[in-house]
């Protein structure tokens, strides 16, 4: 009876251990999650490098093409910036769902005003999606970004028409 009181006491105790321990990620990664967003918000880069590993590797919809590296990645915000400069991503919710990946659900507004894929609009976009971001040793090694490309582009004034019947 000793023993198994014993060993429920121990499981318990490595219980609250791996619980606590679940907390310390997150509190470590949240500052770095927090300027690694306002790096997109401000295009204020200065920061990224300390909280972007150099391995770091964005994707996106709709291919997830690979965007590697420090550079890169500050190109492509500020290539963002350029075409939607009020950028602003605002954070809805982030769910820790190991200690290596957070799942980020925000909502992101602007105006686009620049050439990009689709010619300049003016119209106000307001989009919400989500992001997996990886971290490791407290810094960010990679985001796969995910919205619905039909809300962008339906915001942005463009119609979709279907292909002709057969």
């Amino acid at each position: 009876m000793k023993k198994l009181f014993l060993i429920l006491l121990m499981l318990i105790a490595l219980s609250l251990f791996l619980s606590c321990a679940k907390k310390n990620y997150a509190e470590k990664i949240n500052p770095v999650l927090d300027k690694y967003i306002h790096a997109w918000n401000t295009g204020n880069l200065s920061d990224l490098s300390n909280v972007v590993d150099s391995t770091f590797e964005l994707r996106k919809v709709p291919d997830y093409k690979p965007v590697r590296g420090i550079k890169n990645l500050e190109d492509y915000i500020m290539g963002t910036r350029n075409v939607v400069p009020d950028f602003f991503l605002k954070e809805t919710e982030k769910l820790f769902i190991s200690d290596t990946a957070v799942v980020v659900t925000w909502t992101f507004k602007g105006t686009y005003k620049g050439e990009n894929e689709l010619p300049p609009t003016g119209s106000k976009i307001e989009i919400p999606g989500f992001s997996i971001i990886y971290f490791h040793n407290n810094k960010l090694t990679g985001e796969w970004i995910a919205f619905s490309d039909l809300t962008w582009v339906k915001q942005l004034g463009f119609n979709i028409t279907p292909p002709p019947s057969k």
